[in-house]
């Protein structure tokens, strides 16, 4: 028992982290655990096995190649989802907040369309984490449109 409280600390704690320091709503706070869960399982090797917990379930060692920065920029195309003019962009640009968890797909916060979405043919951009500034100017937006309408 004493083990599972130790391991669920430490989720908890990361899951905090990654939503403090990317400024992330605290209702992904499911999609972050989530991820972080993924990750530990894969990377975090056990002291005395000298093994990941992946590797003690599946007995081959994880791949990892596929890990992305957590919350970076994505950029897809928009393929025929809207109806786009002439002069609209073509892409669609969000956040990638974790892996799924039934396919080979990365799941991405959609800011157009304010949903969240699987893709496996996504293109990131882990170079710039310009997410801290973008979500602390939409929450302050939100609290001074808040204030505005309270002043009414």
């Amino acid at each position: 028992m004493v083990l599972w409280r130790g391991k669920n600390r430490s989720l908890e704690e990361l899951a905090r982290t990654l939503l403090n320091d990317y400024n992330l709503p605290k209702y992904f706070w499911v999609d972050v655990v989530n991820t972080a869960y993924y990750v530990l399982n894969r990377v975090l090797i056990r002291p005395i096995l000298k093994r990941t917990p992946y590797e003690l379930y599946k007995r081959r060692k994880p791949n990892i190649s596929h890990f992305k920065v957590f919350g970076c920029k994505y950029f897809i195309l928009n393929n025929d989802k809207d109806n786009i003019g002439k002069f609209d962009a073509k892409a669609d640009d969000g956040i990638f907040i974790g892996y799924s968890s039934h396919s080979h797909a990365y799941r991405i916060y959609n800011k157009c369309t304010m949903t969240i979405e699987e893709f496996v043919h996504v293109v990131f951009d882990e170079s710039n984490l310009d997410l801290q500034d973008d979500f602390k100017n939409k929450a302050e937006e939100e609290e001074n449109s808040e204030l505005l309408q309270k002043k009414k």
